[in-house]
């Protein structure tokens, strides 16, 4: 009897090690508005509470190459992100809606797009590997454009900020704020992502793998980016300073400016919107509050 009592007590000892020292689920982020939800969690010490890590990227891309190498468990991006993980995917994922951009996605000419359509050969200014590609196709299918017109110059958002009024027909899809030094050569802005139609979301993705392996802390990630957001509505003020150290905004009111590119979509209040996205994100599963 002792000696059994002894092993269920060692049992017990290493059961409670192995919880108590279970690594965390890491999710792969930038620094955008989009995925504030998160660090404003962290701040709070949520994540951590929930065995939840944040890993900081530079950029979508570093984010991408940080859940493809094995480093992330989950990855923060937009449809472009997801396209490329759900295509060497074999098995459904999840995904959540985080919010859409509002304006935030511009896309420029110095014609208008009337004048496009009769044009048989249009220069397209554009990162190639990157969301910008996205809204380019869903512009061109909006506007009955022609692959057969378009001559795609793949440059970096900052690159092609700096290029001068031509005269050859010309496009140049960017984001803000490189769209203002383009506006300052006359080239005008003839779509942008407040167009429902032209539809960029922000969306944290988990593999089915980490949905199986972490389903805990996944359903509570879900409710804390809820909470978070409700902390955003009820004390803006206490959101900004607590996500400020990060984003470094010069003052409350460019963090409000931030946030006006962007239209939440998280909860159930878009319904439409949520639909569409669903629809072209055909490879995964949404994973809806409440469920």
């Amino acid at each position: 009897m002792i000696r059994f009592l002894l092993v269920v007590l060692i049992g017990i000892f290493f059961l409670g090690c192995e919880e108590k020292n279970s690594e965390p689920m890491v999710v792969s982020t930038n620094m955008w508005i989009g995925y504030s939800p998160l660090y404003y969690a962290e701040k709070k010490g949520w994540l951590r509470k929930h065995n939840i890590k944040l890993v900081r990227t530079v950029s979508l891309g570093e984010s991408l190459d940080t859940f493809e190498k094995g480093s992330a468990d989950m990855l923060c991006g937009t449809q472009y992100e997801l396209k490329k993980v759900s295509d060497n995917d074999a098995n459904n994922g999840r995904i959540i809606l985080l919010d859409r951009s509002n304006g935030g996605d511009i896309i420029l000419s110095n014609l208008s797009i009337d004048e496009l359509k009769s044009e048989k050969k249009i220069d397209v200014y554009l990162e190639i590997d990157s969301v910008n590609s996205v809204l380019f196709e869903y512009f061109m299918k909006e506007y009955s454009l022609s692959e057969t017109q378009i001559n795609y110059i793949d440059k970096t958002p900052d690159i092609s900020a700096r290029l001068r009024m031509k005269k050859t027909p010309t496009v140049i899809v960017t984001y803000s704020p490189y769209d203002e030094m383009l506006k300052k050569q006359n080239y005008k802005m003839i779509a942008s992502t407040k167009d429902s139609e032209l539809l960029v979301v922000d969306i944290i993705y988990a593999p089915f793998k980490t949905s199986e392996k972490f389903s805990k802390e996944l359903d509570r990630l879900n409710f804390l980016i809820a909470k978070s957001l409700s902390d955003l509505k009820t004390k803006p003020k206490e959101y900004y300073k607590a996500i400020n150290d990060d984003f470094g905004f010069k003052d409350y009111d460019e963090f409000e400016d931030a946030l006006g590119s962007i239209e939440w979509i998280y909860s159930s209040d878009n319904p439409n919107i949520r639909k569409k996205v669903i629809k072209q994100l055909k490879h995964v599963k949404p994973y809806v509050v409440g469920e």
